[in-house]
């Protein structure tokens, strides 16, 4: 894994700690603000109910229920509000005519002003008190909220009416305080949140990018290590072949030279390829350079009685390295010929779709409906040995072909429709 996968692992890893943080914060914060929100309603409305069943007064409280404490709020009272949706404690307190700041205007069954009372209450005059009331009447729902009041129309069974208006304006300004609390709270947990997390993070990959950058060391000092004593066996290879003559065990030893000398060189490649920055990319000609490098390719179909076609649209130019572009089309060029099936079509097909260019290889193969081609991008991943013994693949072309599209941050993708097997390369500026 290189450091730059490590590092979007990392990225991902953080978006998606902090997309769950926000998501439960909202949903426990929001829980909470809505409970509150939902007893506090229900308070209300049982306040007015209480009010309409006593024609709009407060009945007087004699004791204070035989010294029983009313002011105790258990999590069992609070439960109980919740179930039975009730607080008569509420009424059972001499201070309850005191607090409740409400007035009530009754209408007749044809709707003309009977009384009004509004000795619990200064900040509405009697011409306003008349206004708010026939406004409720007209509405249809028969408990709302009007401004700072709340509001609910008793009908009687002779069809006149009463109506309360409750100042409820401490409740509405808490419940404000409450949601503004919950905002607050969320901004302050999600800044809190994303720098332990990017702390954290940061440290538990310094381990993994160490380790990386151990590899690419051990990568190349391995490969400049086995290159003298390959040298040293092909030449002896050789010379053994001028003094005694070519055996087939001679040509075995260079054929298996051969193949190490390239393995060494593909892992190298591999190496290369992680390190590469984006500081050296110019306007380039996309276009022309798949085209040459399908050019050189032809032979190579011809040789393996493979067809190879192109659809390649013209003028398809980006911010990229020419020599990247012409290895990753190189690339697929060459696992498609290798493993297209028998005097099969190679299709090579380039195309600009918005701001991204896609550059797609497809070849005929009939047996691939059932396979796992996410495995193809694996290192060193072959699925028929023999068949891979044939055209001397190492299992590691596709590897690097993804290594380049990331790069452009883009993706590499096998896809198999009809006997054909797509190879979907999407780069992006």
């Amino acid at each position: 894994m290189s450091e730059g996968t490590i590092r979007k692992l990392r990225l991902n890893f953080i978006r998606s700690a902090m997309v769950t943080m926000v998501s439960v914060m909202l949903g426990i914060s929001g829980l909470i603000f809505l409970t509150n929100a939902w007893l506090t309603r229900q308070t209300i409305r049982n306040i007015l109910d209480y009010l309409i069943e006593n024609d709009g007064r407060i009945i007087p409280a004699e004791t204070m229920n035989n010294g029983e404490e009313i002011y105790d709020y258990s999590i069992l009272h609070f439960l109980g509000e919740m179930i039975n949706n009730e607080d008569s404690s509420l009424y059972k307190s001499p201070e309850f005519r005191f607090t409740t700041r409400y007035f009530a205007v009754k209408f007749d069954a044809d709707e003309k002003l009977v009384d009004i009372l509004d000795n619990h209450i200064a900040s509405v005059t009697e011409e306003e008190a008349e206004h708010y009331g026939r406004d409720a009447l007209k509405r249809r729902r028969k408990f709302g909220r009007y401004k700072s009041y709340y509001y609910q129309v008793g009908k009687k069974d002779d069809g006149s009416a009463i109506v309360v208006f409750l100042d409820s304006w401490i409740q509405v300004r808490a419940n404000d305080r409450l949601l503004y609390s919950v905002f607050i709270m969320i901004g302050f947990g999600v800044i809190v949140t994303f720098l332990i997390v990017w702390f954290f993070s940061s440290k538990a990959i310094r381990a993994e990018i160490k380790n990386a950058e151990l590899q690419k060391q051990f990568i190349t000092d391995a490969s400049h290590e086995l290159k003298t004593p390959l040298a040293v066996i092909k030449a002896n290879t050789e010379m053994q072949e001028m003094l005694e003559g070519e055996t087939e065990w001679t040509q075995s030893t260079l054929r298996q030279v051969e193949r190490l000398s390239g393995l060494i060189a593909n892992l190298v490649m591999i190496t290369k390829t992680q390190e590469r920055e984006n500081g050296n990319r110019t306007e380039t000609n996309v276009t022309l350079a798949v085209l040459e490098t399908i050019q050189t390719f032809m032979p190579v179909a011809a040789n393996e009685h493979k067809t190879l076609t192109q659809s390649i649209e013209e003028k398809v130019t980006m911010k990229a390295v020419e020599s990247e572009i012409r290895q990753l089309t190189s690339l697929l060029l060459d696992n498609a010929i290798k493993y297209c099936d028998p005097e099969g079509l190679v299709q090579v097909t380039l195309q600009r779709r918005g701001k991204s260019v896609t550059l797609v290889v497809a070849n005929d193969y009939k047996e691939g409906k059932d396979v796992d081609y996410n495995l193809f991008f694996e290192r060193f991943y072959r699925k028929d040995e023999s068949h891979n013994a044939d055209h001397g693949g190492y299992g590691i072309g596709l590897s690097i072909a993804e290594n380049l599209v990331e790069h452009y941050k883009g993706s590499l993708t096998a896809k198999w429709n009809n006997g054909l097997i797509y190879f979907t390369a999407v780069l992006k500026e």
